[in-house]
């Protein structure tokens, strides 16, 4: 106490009158992070061992491994969580290991200014700047009965249903929510790359130039290790939605889910949706019991992930 005393009268008075600002500025993220994080983890894992009358019981954890082995009702609804983290884990698969790549080889490219980046550029990074819920609005739109893209199918000799949108049925839902994907997700990251792209001097791209590196050596050996720390933290981020991200399949689908589009990401906010509908006292001891298995599976995929993310390049400083 008497150092932290001593410590304060080192500071004049007028700096003296700026601590209860500065005290009451950071206090509100503190309150945050507690009530928001602290208090809504710590109160979910009390949940999953918990039944309706707030007695300790494993019966959340059986109810939701069932349905991994079948079709069963959790959380107020009818679903096969199995399916659904199949689902997941494929289209997480393709954002991690195919499109994020592309989409950093492509940002890469389009920095390096060849004839028409400006063109490119600006058309690679307008869907990134609208919203999402502009995005599958108009996309639900293009992919009804009388939408475009439907009628460009039907045009081209392309089975679809004739009554129905591509979301309205089960062989065609979700393979377009994988071709959405595909289309969105090679510009999720394009701005962030950009910037980080921006801040190499280009005399390193000169100095490789003339030692003779070729375009793609440059980038492999130059450009990707000296932004390695943007693509790490990207990379990390794509890790910790290993399986709970829901890839807008709410919005898609106009909350049914059905169709065989199911994510585990949906799955948990359709269980806290039902929940909170349902009449009676609500209790999630069930989709608590999911988040914290998920939380498991999750944490040390991401703890080793990172440390192999970390291991591919050494930190560079420029």
């Amino acid at each position: 106490m008497a150092l932290l005393t001593k410590k304060i009268g080192k500071y004049s008075g007028f700096e003296k009158r700026k601590f209860p600002f500065v005290y009451l500025f950071i206090a509100f993220p503190v309150i945050q992070f507690i009530i928001f994080w602290v208090y809504v983890n710590f109160s979910s894992i009390v949940l999953a061992f918990q039944d309706g009358q707030g007695l300790f019981t494993l019966e959340n954890f059986k109810a939701v491994l069932n349905a991994f082995s079948a079709e069963s009702t959790v959380g107020g609804i009818r679903v096969n969580l199995f399916m659904a983290l199949k689902h997941s884990l494929l289209l997480w698969g393709l954002d991690f290991f195919i499109l994020f790549p592309i989409g950093v080889a492509t940002t890469y490219v389009l920095y390096r200014r060849l004839l028409g980046h400006y063109v490119f550029r600006i058309c690679y990074i307008i869907p990134s700047l609208m919203g999402a819920v502009m995005w599958t609005q108009l996309i639900r739109y293009l992919v009804r009965t009388d939408g475009a893209i439907t009628l460009l199918f039907k045009a081209i000799g392309v089975s679809v249903p004739e009554r129905t949108g591509l979301f309205s049925d089960p062989t065609t839902a979700f393979p377009t929510i994988v071709a959405i994907k595909i289309a969105m997700g090679l510009v999720g990251n394009n701005a962030v790359l950009t910037g980080a792209f921006s801040r190499v001097p280009d005399e390193i791209y000169e100095s490789a130039d003339l030692d003779g590196a070729g375009f793609w050596t440059t980038f492999f050996r130059i450009a990707v290790p000296c932004v390695w720390s943007t693509i790490a933290t990207l990379l990390t981020f794509a890790l910790c939605s290993f399986v709970t991200a829901d890839y807008n399949v709410f919005l898609f689908t106009g909350g049914n889910g059905g169709n065989n589009t199911e994510t585990i990401g949906y799955v948990l906010y359709k269980m806290t949706l039902t929940i909170s509908e349902s009449t009676g006292k609500p209790f999630y001891g069930q989709p608590a019991a999911l988040g914290l298995l998920l939380t498991a599976i999750t944490l040390p995929i991401v703890l080793f992930g990172r440390r192999i993310i970390d291991k591919v390049y050494a930190d560079v400083e420029i």
